[in-house]
């Protein structure tokens, strides 16, 4: 079975590298910009979209006029047409809104699919146009691995990444799994989740600890010069909002490290996992009042986290209906009440079970989750 990864690393560019990413950046985020405007206009014209083919015919020609773009990588700019072509059809199938136009503040990142230059070697990665390049990782590179392509990132805090995405053959697993060791997870907005067997994952809230001196931080950055709209940005301000954007990066490392690690220990420990397909999105939605404690859960990364860990291993991840009233059913008998939010016991008046609300519901999420792997 061929599986497909990414390896993400910090690298460490020289000055020169620095500037051919820079501009790199620079030249597929005006490629993209370009061919968005493009398909505006012939739209308006037509009524209809350019595809992929199409614009990236359009490269050569532009090259003609803007000589400057073949200093970048020719994959890269092809890619930032396809990245055009994606948006339309994720906007067409009601998957995402209509494409926006990228600016050159934030995060900053092109995809280069010159696969026969890309390598990875302990410390060290080499990619077109830039060479070997230092890097964190320490892992040996496997020779049965194909790489399909890489993803060079500039973070807000200054910050170089590569991600390199390659695919792997593996042996099909004849893993038979132990219902008797299946784990349900429900959800918990105050701390990821609540399993069946009682234990929660006592997630530390690290975007709440971060507030008191993010909001310190931020104060301090709208006092500077180039806060306000229009207005030159000072070296005090472009400091200063370097210190937010390395606040911002630090919490997202500890929440995705507590992430890796807790969906990794589960992986090894159970033969199956149980949860419910949940609506994160709406979750967070203000008129539930929760929307800061989903965020700073991450329980949607940490199911993908969970999802690809158990494939490896050969083990089920099964999805329980959003629907189903694992919260209403009492685990031992079946018996279905109303309970309501603040109500977090569950009481049963027919077999007279006494037991915590969360755990209850992890109960009925894993036995739901063995019934449909049954009946699959």
């Amino acid at each position: 079975m061929q599986i497909v990864h990414a390896r993400k690393m910090r690298i460490y560019p020289n000055n020169t590298q620095k500037q051919t990413i820079n501009q790199t950046l620079g030249h597929c985020r005006y490629v993209y910009n370009k061919m968005l405007e493009r398909n505006q206009k012939v739209y308006k014209r037509r009524g209809e979209h350019l595809n992929y083919y199409a614009m990236q015919n359009l490269l050569p020609q532009m090259k003609q006029y803007l000589p400057w773009l073949k200093e970048a990588d020719s994959q890269a700019l092809k890619y930032a047409c396809r990245q055009v072509s994606a948006s339309y059809d994720r906007f067409f199938k009601k998957q995402g809104g209509y494409p926006k136009f990228h600016n050159k503040h934030g995060r900053q990142s092109y995809t280069t699919t010159n696969n026969t230059v890309i390598a990875v070697e302990s410390r060290r990665v080499k990619l077109p146009c830039l060479g070997w390049i230092k890097s964190s990782d320490k892992r040996n590179w496997n020779d049965n691995l194909h790489v399909c392509y890489a993803t060079i990132s500039r973070e807000p805090d200054g910050k170089y990444y590569v991600s390199v995405t390659y695919k792997t053959e593996i042996s099909d697993s004849t893993f038979v799994p132990d219902t008797s060791r299946f784990l349900g997870l429900d959800y918990k907005s105050d701390g990821l989740y609540m399993d069946s067997n009682g234990d929660p994952a006592e997630m530390p809230h690290y975007y709440r600890k971060a507030q008191k001196l993010l909001k310190r931080r931020q104060r301090q950055l709208a006092k500077k010069k180039g806060s306000r709209k229009g207005e030159p940005k000072s070296n005090r301000f472009l400091k200063t909002q370097k210190r937010v954007a390395k606040l911002y990066r630090h919490t997202a490392n500890q929440r995705k490290d507590f992430l890796q690690k807790r969906s990794t220990e589960i992986a090894n420990r159970y033969d199956g996992v149980c949860i419910e397909d949940l609506n994160l999105r709406a979750m967070a939605n203000k008129d539930f009042g929760n929307g800061k404690a989903t965020n700073d859960n991450g329980y949607g990364m940490f199911t993908a986290m969970l999802s690809y860990k158990l494939r490896e291993r050969g083990k089920p991840l099964v999805q329980v209906d959003k629907w189903y009233p694992s919260s209403q059913l009492c685990s031992c008998c079946g018996h279905r009440q109303k309970m309501p939010l603040n109500v977090r016991t569950y009481r049963c008046p027919d077999c007279g079970t006494v037991i915590d609300r969360d755990v209850n519901a992890a109960v009925n999420i894993r036995n739901e989750g063995i019934r449909i792997l049954k009946s699959a």
